[in-house]
């Protein structure tokens, strides 16, 4: 305990110890009381809160964004594929790997263009489900570009044209797609897997 050193005004010779209050915890306020407002609990709690909010709308900000990067690259490859109808062995209905490259791409483009309006309007992204669909999809997409690959090599090494031009930019997008559904995916599993029980 802090003692305090107050000397008498009447000559004596001798001071006067008087016990000194000792200062307060750290966190109490000052008040016209006196130190009887504790908060530091309180303010610690609501920082960490907020701190995790901003986090939380990050990270539903880029599940965003990812969606609808896949939406857009699907659908392009979409486009790429439905457009190759030039005659002869240049019909993408002709191969079925290209068929496959075709039901991948629409079924992204459906799937993340939802997900991404869905997210948008809710400004949060859903979980299980969320993690569940990004894989599977992601998984298609993965399959069908190593899927349509071999054969367009093979058709680049004896000719290369607007046909096959047509399937390596759509393979490309597929592939990109993937990519964005698969970092999707891991943000979402990141989070299931943070969740205090």
């Amino acid at each position: 305990m802090a003692m305090a050193v107050i000397t008498p005004k009447g000559g004596s010779s001798s001071p006067a110890y008087v016990a000194k209050p000792p200062p307060p915890p750290p966190g109490f306020h000052k008040t016209a009381a006196g130190y009887d407002s504790y908060n530091g609990r309180a303010t610690t709690t609501a920082a960490a809160a907020a701190s995790e909010s901003d986090e939380r709308r990050a990270l539903d900000g880029i599940v965003l964004a990812l969606h609808a990067a896949a939406a857009l690259l699907a659908f392009v490859g979409v486009a790429l594929v439905a457009s190759c109808r030039h005659g002869d062995w240049m019909e993408f209905a002709r191969y079925q790997e290209y068929r496959y490259l075709l039901g991948a791409s629409v079924v992204a483009c459906l799937y993340s263009a939802v997900q991404a309006l869905r997210n948008f309007r809710r400004r949060t992204s859903g979980g299980l489900l969320d993690f569940a669909g990004d894989q599977l999809v992601a998984y298609l997409l993965i399959t069908a570009s190593s899927a349509a690959l071999p054969i367009t090599i093979r058709m680049r090494s004896a000719v290369i044209n607007i046909f096959t031009d047509a399937m390596v930019a759509a393979i490309s997008l597929a592939f990109a797609a993937f990519a964005a559904l698969a970092l999707s995916a891991t943000i979402s599993g990141f989070r299931i897997s943070s969740i205090s029980y």
